[in-house]
């Protein structure tokens, strides 16, 4: 028992000294993981995904680009996303364009 309250200890020691920067550093990490395993439902081929250029957005939303696989095997080719919650995540091939590109402005730039 008393190991396991040193450890829980440690842990939260080690969690106090980091900075502000590294704090959100980790933080955008988790988000932009939980972006991509929105992302990941949404495509054929989950573990097939590729992503690049990600980030976070204004809002706090993971947004970037994803290429996934159609349903001959091949790339379609890398579009964008946002990934707002697990049933507001949108490709760029959901939507009209226009529409697309309004909540991009609003929730990425």
């Amino acid at each position: 028992m008393r190991l396991v309250i040193t450890i829980a200890l440690l842990l939260a020691l080690g969690a106090c000294g980091k900075t502000a920067e590294q704090k959100q550093r980790e933080e955008a990490a988790a988000l932009t993981t939980l972006g991509e395993k929105y992302v990941r439902e949404k495509v054929l081929e989950p573990t097939q995904a590729q992503f690049r250029n990600q980030f976070i957005g204004k809002g706090g939303a993971p947004c970037g680009e994803v290429n996934a696989k159609d349903a001959f095997g091949g790339y379609i080719g890398f579009q964008r996303y946002i990934s707002v919650a697990r049933d507001l995540t949108v490709l760029a091939q959901d939507v009209p364009p226009a529409e697309f590109e309004a909540q991009w402005r609003q929730l990425c730039r």
